[in-house]
């Protein structure tokens, strides 16, 4: 499979459901920013089963995708409605309540890095706290709030 097909696959699955399918195309080493922490696979698979549960409209679009060896950069649009609430997205967090809010146009800016035909590492380039950081604060939330005190 050729890169951008990976990258795009990634997210098609997880927008529409399909985790273990997302889930095989992250290697057994995957790591992620998840709200200011490193996580690993089941972890961040686990947060965005959350996260389609909250906003069921869910919308993951790959775009600019650009590969240099083995790292990849690549803007991925966001959009949604939290029109449900959102389980934790993390052991240890709360549910976060619906707001019923819409995010249209969010754009962040990935640095993906792939090893054996597996993305390894996906970071957001600009929140070193993660992508889910820069959703939670467009639809108006605290993610402080939400966390174990």
């Amino acid at each position: 499979m050729n890169t951008n097909s990976l990258i795009s696959e990634v997210f098609t699955d997880i927008e529409s459901g399909k985790f273990e399918k997302a889930n095989a195309i992250l290697s057994d080493n995957f790591r992620a920013s998840l709200l200011g922490k490193e996580v690993n696979r089941p972890a961040y698979i686990s947060a965005y089963r959350s996260l389609l549960k909250g906003m069921p409209d869910l919308k993951l679009h790959v775009q600019n995708i650009k590969t240099e060896g083995n790292k990849v950069t690549a803007k991925l649009q966001v959009s949604g409605t939290n029109s449900q609430p959102i389980p934790a997205l993390m052991k240890g967090w709360h549910e976060i309540p619906a707001t019923n809010k819409k995010v249209e146009g969010l754009i962040m800016d990935l640095q993906i890095t792939l090893k054996d035909d597996k993305i390894e590492e996906i970071k957001n380039a600009k929140n070193s706290k993660g992508l889910f950081v820069s959703l939670l604060e467009n639809i108006g939330m605290d993610y402080k709030k939400f966390q174990e005190n």
